[in-house]
């Protein structure tokens, strides 16, 4: 009896809330809707990739070869693979765009307090629901005009409520730690950028902020490959 070939599936594209990176021939996806991660092995991350080229770009019996695999079973393989991570709702058919914020924040005046208060609400705020505690702070900045605290004065008052917040884990806490920084420095006006990395054997995953592509008190990032920038 002879069997149907499978269905070629069409060109597939990264669900709207995730994000990827490949390190080490893996797939890191992140999920912004519930800031978790997981890791998909090299032949997974091989059909993904080939998941999310137009049919006609597609090499699958290259793969097969590299594999060392029938291309017959192979196009079963990805079939199947293609029908699942849509089932999960990891890929899907329609490319979603979201066009850049021109929205501007409030300007709010940078104090130590200030730091403080978005320091502990980072922190509540991510137990309860990340993807809100994520969006929320990722958000438009205020009015970026002269004239604005000087960054080394605001990293200071930053620095300076972190040793009055209790609760601090470092470097366990570095993703409220880094949303909180962002939030206090956009809204201070300036335009610093949320950046999340992630790096394997092992798994590690770390987020920082960056101002004019420039990391804010951190040491060397070289092992993180940058997965989130927001």
């Amino acid at each position: 009896m002879t069997h149907p070939a499978p269905t070629r599936p069409p060109q597939l594209f990264c669900a709207p809330n995730l994000r990827c990176a490949e390190v080490a021939g893996q797939l890191v996806v992140l999920d912004l809707s519930a800031g978790v991660y997981d890791v998909i092995n090299e032949v997974g991350a091989a059909m993904w990739a080939q998941l999310t080229r137009l049919p006609d770009e597609r090499n699958i019996t290259g793969l097969a070869e590299e594999y060392g695999v029938a291309p017959a079973t192979l196009e079963a393989d990805f079939a199947d693979f293609g029908t699942a991570q849509l089932a999960a709702g990891r890929l899907v058919t329609d490319q979603v765009t979201t066009p850049p914020s021109v929205e501007r924040s409030p300007r709010r005046t940078p104090t130590i307090l200030r730091a403080l208060w978005e320091r502990v609400a980072a922190e509540r705020d991510l137990r309860r629901d990340f993807a809100t505690a994520y969006a929320n702070r990722v958000g438009p900045t205020a009015d970026t005009a002269a004239p604005r605290t000087a960054v080394e004065l605001l990293m200071r008052r930053f620095r300076t409520a972190e040793s009055l917040y209790p609760a601090r884990q470092a470097p366990l806490d570095c993703l409220p730690r880094s949303l909180a920084l962002t939030r206090f420095l956009r809204t201070a006006g300036w335009p610093a950028r949320h950046v999340m990395g992630v790096a394997l054997y092992p798994f590690e995953a770390h987020a920082w902020v960056e101002l004019n592509g420039t990391a804010l008190n951190e040491g060397d990032l070289r092992r993180f490959t940058v997965i989130q920038q927001a």
